[in-house]
């Protein structure tokens, strides 16, 4: 299971399956945003996406792999990574605010070059915000406030909002690259990847998996929509990894607007779940969910263990791409495989969820 170091890497391995690859758009560096086109010819498509946040590369690199094994007669369109410029790490993000790539091998580099070249809007005991050149940038060394940074940093930015909104209104409808501080994640690391965020123009703190159903959206998420449109997929997967759950596993489904679909849905879900027990995986308990927060307090609702139901409407922050696809083409499904095991493991998961499924799909389309 390859870890792919540069966006580059990625691209010349989508170009060695020998699918044809579409350029959808162009990421801030440049970087283009490719669909790969897969499978049969039958109708209706499947559409695979990874990578959203850059953090969680087994995603990534399970997408990759379903481009070549995948076998169905259906249209297969994957985007490998949503996010060019994350997946090339936070010295390639800092590089944008800088013009010139730096080399990193510390928080303290990144916290001397931020506060050297950089507007500092807020800092505190192991984290720092800046703005660089037309970027914000955040640094957050691991085990300060939480077990893990980049889900304390997240958290700490959205109470700025509500409490401070100041300090960061100068980073209103601009993009913010977080440090992963993830050094136990095995294709992440410390500074490997870069989490890409959003601040709305309305200061909201959102990411790359957002703003699917909103006219002011970022390229990313604007020429995923646009392809959603062209192909129209009877099926959709977004495959995620979770820092809060060690290496626990969880499929999120989506309820459907009629009986029919509502009962392929809960189908695929429950042959999902049952492939993923079998291979050994150990399934999330309820507080794995959102870090220990009992379920009834979350946007999400249990049919079985390892299967969960996610309403947007209870969660706010607009619609991430599955409850985007769900609303409009049909079933969708998420996966949520524990960034703390081993890669290889999580690979196969993020594939395993993908072909479960697409079994029961085709059974629906004989």
């Amino acid at each position: 299971m390859q870890i792919y170091h540069t966006y580059g890497e990625l691209l010349a391995k989508v170009e060695k399956t020998g699918q044809s690859v579409q350029v959808l758009g162009h990421a801030p560096d440049g970087s283009p945003v490719v669909a790969v086109r897969a499978g049969g010819d039958k109708l209706p498509a499947i559409f695979i996406s990874a990578g959203s946040h850059s953090t969680e590369h087994a995603g990534v690199s399970a997408a990759v792999e379903l481009i070549e094994q995948l076998h169905t007669d259906h249209q297969v369109y994957v985007i490998p990574t949503r996010d060019p410029v994350g997946l090339g790490g936070y010295a390639h993000a800092l590089s944008l605010g800088l013009g010139e790539t730096p080399v990193l091998d510390s928080f303290a580099q990144v916290e001397e070059i931020l506060r050297r070249e950089g507007e500092v809007l807020y800092e505190d005991e192991g984290r720092l915000l800046a703005l660089v050149g037309d970027y914000g940038y955040a640094s957050n060394r691991p085990g300060t406030h939480t077990h893990d940074a980049q889900w304390g940093f997240y958290l700490k930015l959205q109470e700025l909002q509500k409490t401070r909104p100041e300090v960061l209104a100068p980073l209103r409808g601009r993009r913010l690259y977080m440090t992963p501080a993830q050094a136990g994640v095995e294709g992440t690391g410390d500074l490997g990847r870069a989490y890409t965020l959003i601040i709305s123009l309305e200061g909201e703190v959102l990411h790359l998996n957002r703003f699917h159903d909103t006219l002011w959206a970022p390229v990313e998420s604007r020429v995923t929509r646009q392809l959603l449109a062209r192909i129209r997929p009877g099926i959709s997967f977004d495959i995620h990894e979770s820092q809060l759950m060690g290496d626990h596993y969880w499929l999120s489904a989506r309820h459907q607007k009629n009986p029919e679909d509502e009962a392929w849905e809960q189908r695929a879900a429950r042959a999902t779940i049952q492939a993923i027990a079998e291979v050994g995986a150990t399934l999330a308990e309820d507080g794995d969910v959102l870090g220990g927060v009992p379920i009834e307090q979350t946007w999400f609702r249990k049919s079985e263990k390892g299967v969960y139901w996610l309403d947007a409407n209870l969660r706010g922050e607009g619609l991430n791409l599955m409850d985007f696809a769900s609303r409009i083409y049909g079933m969708a499904f998420g996966t949520e495989m524990g960034m703390y095991g081993s890669f290889a493991h999580r690979v196969r998961l993020g594939m395993l969820t993908v072909q479960s499924a697409v079994k029961v799909f085709e059974e629906r389309y004989q």
